[in-house]
């Protein structure tokens, strides 16, 4: 169960993955998905809320930061549906805001390739790396962390090799946490430039969740 994030930029990216061969590989990519698609059938019915603080810093051409706005919500949902929405404390303002959504991949997808790296007793998290099986501009490469004893994702992180204008940057990193057996986003880091023909710019974003609340 990997959700959208929304983020300010000015480019929509949707990827997938594509499973291994390896037995051992794919007996921990099954396992892996099994359990979000669990999780997934389980959240469409729960309602949840939690307070988010967002940090959206511009930037400058040597990545220095040359203003930041905070963004405080609370928001409630049922399943993927929002229910209540409260703004706590807005930006400063919204001139040419850009939301678009990013879709982590899913493990049973066909278009990219998955390397399960082997776990040594120093590690106490493993580690799956992805890349394009036919790498496209747009396309995502990575690696995802996980708890192979709960089987849980702990956290992603991924760049663009190949650029799809309008953008000319982008890196993100992702850290979930499990409550009550299902998985939430904790905190999103994403840093992106693009350059459209009216609308450039680079930015930061910081984004941290708390308070989760399941209502049963």
């Amino acid at each position: 169960m990997l959700k959208k994030f929304l983020i300010c930029s000015a480019f929509l990216l949707v990827v997938v993955l594509f499973p291994i061969v390896s037995f051992a590989q794919d007996s921990t990519l099954i396992k892996l998905q099994q359990k979000m698609d669990r999780q997934k059938k389980e959240q469409k019915e729960l309602v949840y809320s939690f307070n988010t603080i967002t940090y959206v810093h511009k930037l400058d051409k040597q990545g220095g930061i040359e203003k930041t706005d905070t963004v405080r919500t609370w928001q409630k949902f049922k399943g993927d549906s929002l229910q209540e929405y409260t703004l706590i404390y807005p930006a400063e303002k919204k001139k040419q805001e850009h939301k678009e959504s990013i879709t982590l991949p899913n493990f049973n997808d066909s278009t990219y390739i998955f390397e399960v790296i082997p776990i040594t007793e120093t590690e106490v998290l493993g580690k799956i790396k992805f890349s394009p099986k036919k790498p496209k501009k747009g396309n995502l490469a990575g690696e995802f962390f996980y708890d192979p004893k709960k089987l849980t994702l702990s956290s992603a992180s991924a760049i663009m090799p190949k650029m799809k204008w309008p953008v000319s940057e982008f890196e993100m990193k992702i850290t979930f946490t499990e409550i009550d057996g299902i998985l939430f986003t904790l905190d999103y880091w994403v840093q992106a430039a693009w350059n459209a023909l009216i609308s450039k710019g680079r930015m930061r974003v910081e984004s941290q969740n708390s308070d989760f609340k399941i209502y049963r």
